[in-house]
Parts: C-alpha cells; sequence; structure tokens
C-alpha cells in the first residue's frame, strides 16, 4: 500500500478562483427562442431548446437566481439564460471532476440574499479545495461516473417497473384470472365476461356496496387524548394518522404521536387492528391506501380509517389492492366534496362498489402476483438508496484525498 500511494503526486491546496470563474448567462426569452436541438439552461436545469449555443460544450451551469448553487451538466454547447452562471476555465481542470468537487461543495449554502435567493461569485472564489493532478481527476471522475450511470439505470429500471405494475393492476381487476391462471380475454373469449351497470366484468365476479362487504370499520376521526382527558404522553404505540399512510405503507419517520397503555384501552374501543387491516385516507390526503404490516399494537387517528372485508368473501391482500385501482379512486374523487383540501365522507365512502370474485383462490393469486411486482419494485429501490448512500461515501473520499486512486 505504501509502494502504491508513493506513486502518487501531491495534491495542490487552492482557492476556487484559481481554477474557474463564473459567468453570466445571457436573457432568452420564450418568444425569442427558435426551436432547435441547442439545451437552453436557467436556475432549476434545463428550460427549453433554441437553434444555436451561447457556450461551447460541455459546460457546467450553477444556479444564480431561485435555485441557488443548484448544478447542471451540458454535454453538448447550450445557451444559459441570465438566472444562472456559467463556468469557464482558468486552467486545464478535467470538466466532470470539477463538477463532482462542485457537487460536494453544496453551493447551496453560499446563499447571500435575504429576499430572492442569489449567489455571489465572490464566495465561491474564495472556497478553499484540494486540486489532484490531471490524470488523477480524470480517474475519480471515471469511477463517480460509473456509479452515477448505475444510478441512472436503476432509476429507469424502477420507473418501468412501475409501469408493469400499474398496467398489471388494471388488467388483474379487468380481467381477473381463469382456471389455468391467465388473464382472461375479451376479444377471444367474450362469453367469460358480463355487462353491468359499472362496466364489462368477469363472469361470476359480484359488485357489492363497500359496506356491506365489510366485517369491520374503525373510524376514529375527531377523537383527541383531551377529549378523554388525556394527552400523548411517553408511551411506545404509535398513533396513526393521514400522515402516516402514503399509498403503499405506513411511515413512522414522520411526524408520529405515541400513546400509553392506558390511553389505547381508552381510545381503542371498537377493537384491535390486526396484520393485513387495509388502511384508508379520507382526506388531505385522499385516496392513500396502506396496510398494517405487523403485529403491534397501532392506534387509528386522524383522516384514516381501517377496512376489514369480510373474510368468507374477500381476500385482505386482493382488497387492498382493489381499493388502490384507478376505478375506486375515481369513485372516492367523484364523492368527494372540498376545493383546497377534498375529503369523502363515510356514508358516500360505503356506497362505492367493489369486485368480488367467487372463487377465493383466484383472490389470492391476483394478490400474489401484485405482491410479487412489490417485491420486485422495493428491491430495486433498496438497491438505489444503497448506491446513492456508496456514491455520497466515495464522492466525499475521493474529492478530499482520503482515499487515492492511481491514474
Amino acid at each position: 500500500m505504501g509502494d502504491a500511494l508513493a506513486d502518487l503526486s501531491p495534491w495542490h491546496s487552492s482557492v476556487l478562483g484559481e481554477l474557474l470563474s463564473l459567468e453570466y448567462g445571457a436573457s432568452l426569452k420564450d418568444d425569442a427562442r427558435v426551436t432547435g436541438t441547442v439545451p437552453v439552461y436557467g436556475s432549476n436545469g434545463q428550460v427549453g431548446w433554441h437553434d444555436r449555443p451561447l457556450v461551447e460544450g460541455p459546460g457546467i451551469i450553477v444556479g444564480r437566481k431561485g435555485s441557488v448553487g443548484r448544478l447542471a451538466w451540458s454535454e453538448n454547447s447550450f445557451w444559459p439564460i441570465d438566472t444562472a452562471y456559467f463556468v469557464s476555465l482558468r486552467k486545464k481542470t478535467e470538466w466532470r471532476w470539477l463538477f463532482w468537487l462542485l457537487q460536494e461543495l453544496n453551493l447551496e449554502r453560499l446563499d447571500a440574499s435575504t429576499g430572492i435567493p442569489g449567489l455571489n461569485r465572490k464566495d465561491v472564489y474564495r472556497l478553499r479545495v484540494d486540486e489532484p493532478p490531471p490524470d488523477e481527476q480524470r480517474r475519480i471522475a471515471e469511477v463517480l461516473d460509473t456509479i452515477d450511470a448505475t444510478i441512472r439505470e436503476t432509476e429507469a429500471l424502477v420507473a418501468k417497473l412501475r409501469q408493469v405494475r400499474a398496467g398489471l393492476l388494471y388488467d388483474l381487476f379487468a380481467y381477473g384470472l381463469n382456471v389455468h391462471s391467465h388473464l382472461r380475454d375479451p376479444a377471444h373469449d367474450p362469453g367469460q365476461f358480463q355487462d353491468t351497470q359499472f362496466g364489462c366484468i368477469p363472469r361470476g365476479w359480484r359488485l357489492k356496496p363497500l359496506g356491506k362487504a365489510l366485517e369491520l370499520i374503525m373510524d376514529y376521526r375527531g377523537r383527541t387524548p383531551r377529549k378523554l382527558g388525556m394527552h400523548w404522553g411517553d408511551g411506545e404505540i404509535p398513533a396513526l394518522s393521514a400522515k402516516n399512510v402514503s399509498m403503499g405503507g405506513i411511515d413512522l419517520k414522520r411526524e408520529t404521536y405515541y400513546g400509553s397503555q392506558a390511553l389505547y384501552d381508552r381510545w381503542m374501543t371498537v377493537g384491535h387492528v390486526a396484520r393485513d387491516d387495509v388502511l384508508l385516507t379520507l382526506e388531505a390526503p385522499l385516496g392513500n391506501v396502506a396496510w398494517i404490516p405487523d403485529d403491534r399494537r397501532y392506534i387509528l387517528s386522524q383522516r384514516v380509517v381501517l377496512l376489514r372485508p369480510n373474510s368468507d368473501e374477500l381476500d385482505k391482500v386482493f382488497f387492498r389492492y382493489q381499493l388502490a385501482t384507478e376505478r375506486f379512486q375515481r369513485a372516492m374523487r367523484h364523492h368527494a366534496t372540498g376545493t383546497t383540501a377534498t375529503g369523502i365522507q363515510r356514508a358516500k365512502l360505503e356506497t362505492i362498489h367493489v369486485l368480488v370474485p367467487p372463487e377465493m383462490d383466484e383472490q389470492r393469486q391476483i394478490a400474489a402476483l401484485l405482491s410479487s411486482q412489490d417485491a420486485s419494485i422495493e428491491a430495486e429501490r433498496e438497491k438505489l438508496a444503497k448506491l446513492h448512500f456508496l456514491r455520497r461515501g466515495l464522492a466525499h473520499d475521493l474529492l478530499t484525498g482520503r482515499v487515492r486512486v492511481k491514474a
């Protein structure tokens, strides 16, 4: 290791102003732009196209007004408008290394304005940096660019999987599965379907008002500890409000109150929550669907209800996926009231029809297919989070010289 480090040239300490200057972009209003292939950049990134460039690429754009310090990269020649700076080199420097260095320096913290955010060039020029030799700059950039490319590929994969999942969700609740576990095909066998007042559905499937398809509905909206003569204390039982119910799962990292066992006993008078019980937000936001993921106790709080379907008619997992379909969500929006924050009354909610396939095996197969797709998406999301973490840590180590790379 010592011999390897001995082969590495020392770094040069300087201020950023020795490496670059920040130049003003030029105004280019919408009506002055001519459709072309030249990207136009502002403080928030690309804002349009033009037919000729102002700056020869590649280059770096830095937010000056509005999104202070935000960076954009252009591989080709470009036009920066007057809300942004563009970088001009004062000495030979690897462009991509400089881009990563500016990312690491977090220029957003240099906002010098008290009103409209603004970036003062002099503040940027005074920042001290450690400058590796050109060959090492190139190698650092290659390493970080490789990780960045993997991140973009993973983001694209997650987006594609979500698209596939959305199509699968629609198809499974529109066509169902036949005895061979394949989607029914209305074009080849229209006899497998029936017309109803709510549209065409698989033959044998029933439509039932939500309220009549439930074994239990828990609704504690409007209840507060104060009304019970109590307060949120130092307990360990989380209270789930609409803030904690995201589409697809509960989130206790957001603002969460916790109650004691005494508060739980006085509050949860209808019953106890169970694993896979479905949670639905009725306002602010409307229509988020999640479920109870484990066997711990929970308190139900503001703007959320718990729905437990009749177990002899509806599988819990099938049921909660159905509530996330566009058909059900559209019905909720149709019955909602309000302007700034729309919401639905419980009485209206219970009139919305749900689909009830007669065979539980079909319901469970549909649920399993969607659960498998969700598992694939979650696995890629976890991979993406790890890649972001790796990039942050490696960028810091490489750009500060804590970890050296041989050219």
